[in-house]
């Protein structure tokens, strides 16, 4: 069933790449875009989406080569993307401020949650303005959880 006013044909022919689309707010972006009619790739370094509502590229979008794994499948299976929504971030820094943190720490942050993005731009962005339409959106968030003294 599909939400009150969206048409399922909204984004017919439209093919769209949602990074870390297996969970969360990523998995729901990519089931919505699903449910408008658009092709979807997901990544993520994880398994697979739970639904089988989009293609799956399992991948470390925090390297290079991960990066690059994607944009080469997505350029192979689609030809290109019209949509790229980067929900990929988070971070593993232990807690205690930045006195605690080690230059790998920051350096595993600044991978994920910035060059991730940077990277995916300069791979994807030169097909959408040679097809003269395109949309990008970059979703950062960093959850942490609180627990009790």
């Amino acid at each position: 069933m599909l939400p009150y006013g969206v048409d399922p044909r909204e984004m017919v022919g439209k093919c769209a790449l949602v990074t870390g689309g297996t969970q969360g707010i990523g998995a729901a972006i990519v089931q919505r875009l699903s449910s408008a009619g658009a092709t979807v790739v997901a990544t993520a370094r994880g398994p697979g989406p739970k639904t089988a509502s989009a293609l799956f590229i399992p991948a470390d979008l925090s390297t290079a080569a991960g990066i690059n794994t994607v944009a080469s499948e997505v350029k192979e299976r689609l030809g290109g993307i019209d949509i790229l929504v980067s929900s990929v971030g988070g971070s593993s820094a232990p807690s205690g401020g930045f006195a605690v943190l080690a230059d790998e720490d920051w350096q595993r942050a600044l991978d994920l949650n910035l060059l991730a993005a940077v990277r995916l731009d300069r791979a994807l962005l030169p097909g959408m303005l040679e097809s003269g339409s395109g949309v990008i959106v970059h979703i950062s968030l960093i959850p942490r959880r609180e627990t009790e003294p």
